[in-house]
């Protein structure tokens, strides 16, 4: 799979690991994020069904607890894996390979991917008839996205720009960026009332929007990074991967 695919639409979940502890130590409780969206499903569904309770005690690890947090945006997701607060994460890739990248040479410390979660198209969505494509966009039309730099949303739209005005000019629309969970990007945009302009967004806060008056798609990832040029629209997609420290 080629990189610039892999990172349109991965969901890593990243685990820190003390390499000096002894291979088989046991734990009572490990602690696990989640994001809002269908990109976390599978997180989702491990925690409603106690997956991880069920095989623990199967394989004779007897009970243990696991802690979910909500946590959105790859900064946060990765401030609180070095300080060693979170276990295993759900993060996108690019936060996945700069907390991989931060972890290289401290002592005793190795993140790693465990597996692939979800795979999914991101959209721009606007609530400004005049914005039709990233050129339209003024310092004064903010795009929300869950973690400005760090998340999978920011660095997607970073490839795009590299692809709408040239590689040297990737980090255009950053200064346009802001920091908001989904759910909030979604409020803010419907509402109309805030400087936010449009929301890159991944299922299903993308399909909320696009149903919503007033309210249009700028663009879809797919159309910028899907490699195969004989899949419709309707069935490109990114892929994903998961991650443990």
């Amino acid at each position: 799979m080629k990189l610039k695919n892999w990172l349109c639409g991965a969901l890593a979940a990243a685990a820190i690991v003390s390499m000096s502890m002894p291979a088989r130590a046991e734990v009572s409780e490990v602690r696990i994020s989640k994001g809002f969206g269908i990109l976390y499903l599978p997180l989702i569904v491990m925690q409603d069904q106690k997956l991880l309770e069920k095989r623990a005690k199967e394989a004779g690890l007897g009970d243990i607890k696991v802690d979910w947090l909500m946590l959105d945006g790859g900064n946060v997701i990765n401030d609180a894996m070095m300080a060693g607060t979170l276990d295993f994460a759900g993060t996108g890739a690019p936060g996945f390979i700069t907390l991989w990248s931060k972890a290289r040479g401290i002592p005793g410390v190795e993140v790693v991917g465990v597996s692939g979660m979800s795979s999914v198209s991101l959209w721009l969505n606007s609530n400004k008839p005049e914005l039709k494509s990233l050129k339209d966009f003024t310092p004064a039309d903010k795009i929300a996205l869950p973690g400005i730099k760090t998340s999978l949303a920011a660095v997607v739209l970073q490839m795009i720009s590299a692809k709408e005005f040239g590689e040297e000019n990737y980090a255009k629309m950053d200064p346009l960026t802001v920091s908001l969970p989904h759910p909030e990007g979604v409020a803010a945009l419907v509402g109309g009332k805030t400087e936010i302009k449009a929301h890159f967004t991944s299922p299903p806060f993308q399909y909320i929007e696009a149903k919503s008056p007033g309210v249009h798609t700028v663009l879809n990832s797919v159309d910028y990074l899907a490699t195969s040029r004989s899949m419709s629209p309707s069935r490109r997609r990114s892929s994903s991967t998961p991650t443990r420290r």
